[in-house]
């Protein structure tokens, strides 16, 4: 429970197209699936190695790895119909990582964490780095906003970093006294 906030505290469901990188569940998400998959490749043993391999070196170390890929899980890769190369990978049925290339290599290609993985490890500086935004601005994000420079209260570091993230650099939002991402870009 983050400190004082009551005992009625929930993260903040996200709803709409304002995070791209997460796959829309009707679970999760009010609206429907509105992404179609072509095909579907689970993982082995070695396969799933060096994967995990992967996000332990882009993602903060073998901890995040174990986390959103424990070594007995089934870890599914689909890839999305409609002309697009990216795929998704799944690990039990949840959406923890983007691939948006998914004719390149996984050790060389772009891994983006998702909402639910950010989630599953916890703290989004974890992973990444971080933007805080002010309250009166989540409101926004939540509808489907851009994040702009005025909204802007602060930029984190991710964990073990020194400086903060470059321009272009994938960040994790998070708003004021919320530990939880609210949005992935």
């Amino acid at each position: 429970q983050a400190p004082g906030l009551g005992a009625s505290y929930r993260p903040p469901r996200p709803v709409g197209a304002w995070c791209l990188l997460a796959v829309k569940f009707e679970v999760m998400f009010k609206k429907a699936t509105t992404v179609s998959f072509k095909g579907e490749t689970r993982l082995r043993g070695k396969e799933a190695k060096r994967l995990r391999e992967a996000v332990a070196a882009r993602l903060g170390g073998e901890d995040i790895a174990s986390a959103l890929l424990p070594s007995k899980a089934d870890v599914v890769l689909r890839k999305v119909g409609g002309g697009s190369s990216a795929q998704f990978v799944f690990v039990e049925s949840e959406c923890v990582l983007v691939q948006p290339d998914s004719r390149a290599d996984v050790m060389e290609a772009e891994l983006i964490p998702t909402l639910q993985s950010l989630w599953r490890v916890g703290t989004a500086s974890a992973m990444l780095p971080v933007v805080l935004i002010q309250r009166p601005v989540a409101k926004f994000v939540f509808r489907g906003a851009d994040v702009m420079a005025p909204g802007v209260h602060s930029v984190l570091p991710a964990r073990g970093a020194e400086r903060p993230p470059a321009v272009g650099a994938l960040v994790a939002v998070v708003a004021v006294g919320n530990p939880s991402a609210c949005a992935v870009g």
